[in-house]
């Protein structure tokens, strides 16, 4: 009886040492000023959350992640990787980011007149939706649609998507662009941070994006990333508006892997010059 007594303790204590968090505060910078909206997470792990608006965060993690690495990625910055380990042991709390060395965009001398195009889905169903789902409320949600441009370099004048919410009447949106990889969103092509603040009534928002000065030559994603807010605690704050057919892509979590869902695409398109 002794043993068993001894042995249901020792598993107890094995259990609570395992299942001990770990609570990371700090603040992302650049030399001295903060850094806006940071994406920090674990890679492959579906572990993450959003630096605020002043580039503070907290982040709660299991024992078991002190092996990992923390990585800290902001646009135009380059990512900054951490060992979990060397932030608990050194009681770090600031994390100075390096600014990203980008070229000039190649001028390209057109000798027809250029023509103003849409690329995207610019219908929808009105019986299909999709959530905007983070793991919590502290974290990012993102979708990412495909847009083809037959192959023509395009400069980018504004993106649009449909939005219905009747919860909050309006959101921060960070307008992302990724390279095309095998079918999915793979690193970053653009870095300029393109954060904007977009109504939540039903219907089409258009995003002006001409004064960016963004030109694409391939085929890319352009990624929508609800931003969290601390106001917003709910789960389903808004949706996206669809059409049936082709496939669609969501990640729910700060440096988190893209997901690929089948039957319904984003309703959404950019309008290009060519």
């Amino acid at each position: 009886m002794t043993r068993l007594i001894l042995a249901a303790t020792f598993l107890l204590i094995s259990f609570a040492a395992h299942s001990q968090t770990i609570v990371l505060k700090g603040t992302a910078l650049h030399g001295k000023e903060p850094i806006p909206y940071v994406n920090i997470g674990i890679k492959k792990k579906g572990i993450g959350t959003a630096a605020t608006i002043d580039g503070t965060f907290t982040l709660s993690l299991q024992n078991a992640s002190l092996i990992d690495t923390l990585t800290f990625s902001a646009v135009g910055y380059n990512e900054l990787s951490v060992p979990v380990k060397t932030i608990v042991d050194g009681g770090l709390s600031e994390f100075n980011l390096t600014e990203k060395t980008t070229s000039l965009r190649e001028v390209v001398v057109k000798s027809k007149a250029p023509k103003i195009r849409k690329f995207g889905t610019t219908s929808r169903n009105p019986f299909i939706y999709g959530t905007s789902q983070a793991q919590n409320a502290n974290d990012i949600s993102e979708l990412g649609k495909l847009i083809n441009l037959n192959n023509k370099p395009s400069d980018i004048l504004s993106a649009t998507l449909y939005l219905r919410s009747n919860k909050i009447d309006s959101a921060n949106m960070r307008i992302n662009f990724y390279e095309h990889v095998d079918g999915m969103p793979g690193q970053r092509i653009v870095e300029k941070s393109i954060i904007k603040r977009l109504p939540m009534k039903e219907g089409w928002v258009t995003i002006d994006l001409e004064d960016y000065n963004i030109t694409v030559a391939e085929d890319f994603f352009i990624g929508f990333e609800y931003l969290p807010d601390p106001s917003h605690k709910e789960k389903y704050l808004f949706a996206f508006g669809a059409a049936f057919g082709g496939s669609y892509f969501t990640r729910k979590v700060s440096l988190g892997d893209w997901e690929k869902g089948i039957g319904a695409r984003l309703a959404s398109y950019v309008t290009v010059r060519q």
